[in-house]
């Protein structure tokens, strides 16, 4: 986990310690916790569709959902975006970071 910085000088010291850089670590991250729910762009081939959805699990490169009563099954390369709560991705972040201290 963590994003590399540009400068390729010293690369490690410029990397975001638990924080995703991409959207198949951002959903394991969420799923850690029972009722997080998100807005994730799904592309569609012709046309992109928002969901709010809360996240169930991400099993290999497919996420799964929970959309009202229903299960949504995602192949991971389908989904463009996911818009997360500030406070929910900064409560993760952190306990991330203070579980590995």
């Amino acid at each position: 986990m963590g994003r590399d910085c540009k400068c390729d000088r010293h690369k490690d010291h410029y990397k975001l310690r638990n924080f995703p850089d991409n959207i198949r670590e951002l959903l394991c991250l969420l799923a850690q916790d029972d009722d997080n729910r998100v807005t994730v762009v799904i592309d569609a081939c012709e046309d992109c569709i928002l969901e709010n959805v809360e996240i169930v699990s991400v099993i290999g490169e497919l996420a799964v959902f929970r959309c009202h009563d229903k299960f949504k099954f995602v192949k991971i390369c389908c989904i463009c975006e996911v818009i997360v709560d500030c406070e929910t991705i900064l409560d993760e972040v952190l306990d991330t970071h203070n579980c590995h201290r």
